[in-house]
């Protein structure tokens, strides 16, 4: 029963410019994603991690270093790179908004067609990034922690369908925020991880529920 710390990576200028931001293109963090990353990473101080697995994306290692410092040693799995968007990566909404597939990427993932635009399935998504935060978890024990550090909709999907939510209402609310940390712990039986925390971010960590706010101090 580890407990996994999920961190979506900071500002890029991609997400600055509201453009798809998938697992095809990879731009730098924004003066903004830098600084709001180098502020989760004094939250997270009082934390020590087992493991530290990240996207293979600049934007996910970027985000990691800055948080857990830059000698701190990194599992990068291919598994974790975002959602890959085909035809859609870097593009705008007004350019994919003539796809007949729009409304389901954003309203029914569990009807979207990714294949026809040279992109991923939500399903497809969700079989290999679920192996993987599996197996950031084998083999610890109860009390240990794992920092992954992904992408948007890869944490905010995959997550939610992990704690039961069926895949046709993972899109139902908002994509987890830019330098924003969730926890899971990972429980035998079904559904096989629990949800102790979502989204939180340091300017709201002092509003938070008291369980919540003790997932982020020292032992």
């Amino acid at each position: 029963m580890a407990y996994l710390y999920l961190v979506r990576h900071g500002e890029t200028q991609i997400n600055a410019q509201g453009r798809f931001n998938g697992g095809g293109v990879d731009t730098p963090l924004t003066d903004k994603g830098v600084a709001s990353a180098r502020t989760l990473g004094a939250m997270l101080r009082p934390l020590s991690f087992r493991r530290i697995v990240v996207s293979p994306q600049a934007r996910a290692i970027r985000t990691a270093k800055l948080i857990v410092g830059a000698d701190a040693p990194l599992r990068v799995d291919e598994r974790l790179r975002e959602m890959r968007l085909g035809d859609w990566d870097g593009q705008t909404g007004d350019f994919a908004r003539s796809f007949t597939q729009y409304d389901d990427y954003f309203h029914h993932p569990d009807r979207f067609d990714g294949h026809a635009i040279h992109a991923e399935t939500y399903q497809e998504l969700v079989d290999r990034a679920s192996a993987a935060y599996q197996d950031a978890v084998a083999g610890l024990g109860t009390q240990d922690r794992v920092l992954i550090v992904a992408h948007g909709i890869l944490l905010s999907i995959v997550s939610r369908v992990l704690i039961g939510t069926p895949l046709g209402q993972t899109r139902d609310a908002p994509l987890l925020a830019n330098t924003s940390v969730s926890v899971l712990q990972n429980q035998t039986g079904d559904p096989g991880w629990r949800r102790l925390a979502w989204g939180v971010t340091p300017a709201a960590l002092a509003d938070e529920p008291a369980p919540v706010q003790q997932l982020f101090k020292e032992e």
